[in-house]
């Protein structure tokens, strides 16, 4: 396939110190997208790690002609999922985590919506029976979505930072351009200001498991922080909004 042609299909995987999980995420992507029948590239977007991330996904692009490999030297998370998306050439970007806590069984649904749907979510509270997490994960979790996201921001969605989704890729490069937190904020002010903008969207339940990695202090401002200037902007831009349909 040439350059100047589309794919069906982008897979972009941000990946920060994965040197342990990115090989067997690739061998199970290709094997589930293999399945699918449909064209498609991998993006690994290795995201200022610290162990031999980088070197893995430049082998891996070196053997495998659908895997592009991208460094970027800071790590940002929303920052690398923008680097994927302005690299994609697939009609649909689909983001994983590397290390697969969505089980990839859902991918072929998460495809199948993406033709109906301008984005597509897996959510993590629609079914919780097919969800393992530990009590601190959940609990920050629902505080989370239930009061930030959903009760101050006003989204409608469960579940508004599952790293397993599809979206448009015009949609996605449209998004990105308001997006103004390249930390984990970003991926949560994607699917807000999507709802803003009467985007389409599908949510359906998951198999999920937790990884074992922990939350800090530093992360959970990381999320605070640029929620409260989000949801600021949005009180500011409706307040203008009903203000100049009195005019």
């Amino acid at each position: 396939m040439s350059k100047s042609q589309k794919y069906d299909l982008t897979i972009v995987l941000p990946a920060y110190n994965e040197e342990n999980n990115l090989e067997k995420c690739i061998r199970e992507t290709v094997k589930t997208v293999n399945a699918l029948n449909v064209s498609y590239e991998i993006i690994i977007v290795e995201n200022g790690s610290k162990d031999n991330t980088f070197k893995i996904a430049q082998k891996l692009a070196e053997e495998h002609p659908f895997i592009n490999a991208a460094h970027m030297d800071i790590p940002n998370v929303s920052g690398a999922i923008r680097k994927g998306y302005s690299l994609a050439k697939g009609n649909v970007i689909v983001n994983l985590d590397v290390d697969l806590s969505t089980d990839m069984s859902h991918l072929k649904e998460l495809f199948e919506y993406s033709k109906e749907y301008d984005i597509v979510t897996g959510s993590r509270y629609l079914d919780k029976t097919i969800v393992k997490r530990t009590f601190g994960r959940l609990f920050l979790s629902v505080i989370f979505n239930r009061i930030l996201i959903c009760g101050l921001l006003g989204s409608k969605l469960k579940d508004n930072n599952c790293g397993f989704r599809a979206l448009k890729r015009e949609i996605a490069v449209d998004l990105f351009r308001e997006i103004k937190d390249d930390n984990f904020f970003g991926l949560v002010e994607l699917m807000i200001r999507a709802q803003k903008k009467g985007y389409k969207i599908k949510e359906f339940p998951v198999k999920w498991k937790e990884n074992p990695r922990k939350i800090g202090m530093r992360r959970i401002m990381n999320f605070l922080t640029p929620a409260l200037k989000l949801w600021l902007e949005l009180l500011i831009n409706n307040k203008s909004n009903l203000m100049n349909k009195k005019k």
